[in-house]
């Protein structure tokens, strides 16, 4: 389900619920974080997500594509087919807060 149209539990849509259900997920948040860096092949961010089976990871990062925030390129003139994954324009709007979260994460560890 893409998260723009979620229709929360208040009845009404709300921005911060819409952020909240792209990034939320078991890998999603991960699957991104690999991706803020660069482009990554299927196969390569599976190797950096240990305990994420190949269905699981398919699913996320639907999701993400769903959301707008991940998109995926196939190279056919390849054997095997190259796809990879990179972030959107969307997705690189993202990074910003993610990098806070990270940092609010580690305070509130420290704090607790």
């Amino acid at each position: 389900m893409e998260a723009a149209n979620l229709l929360t539990r208040h009845n009404e849509v709300c921005p911060l619920d819409v952020t909240i259900k792209i990034i939320d997920g078991k890998w999603k948040s991960i699957i991104l974080c690999r991706l803020m860096t660069g482009p990554l092949r299927y196969s390569e961010l599976l190797r950096t997500l240990s305990g994420c089976n190949r269905r699981t990871l398919s699913l996320q990062l639907t999701d993400l594509i769903n959301d707008h925030v991940v998109y995926k390129t196939i190279n056919a003139t390849c054997v095997p087919i190259k796809t990879t994954y990179h972030l959107t324009k969307l997705g690189y709007s993202l990074v910003p807060l993610i990098k806070e979260m990270d940092t609010w994460g580690k305070m509130y560890l420290n704090t607790i």
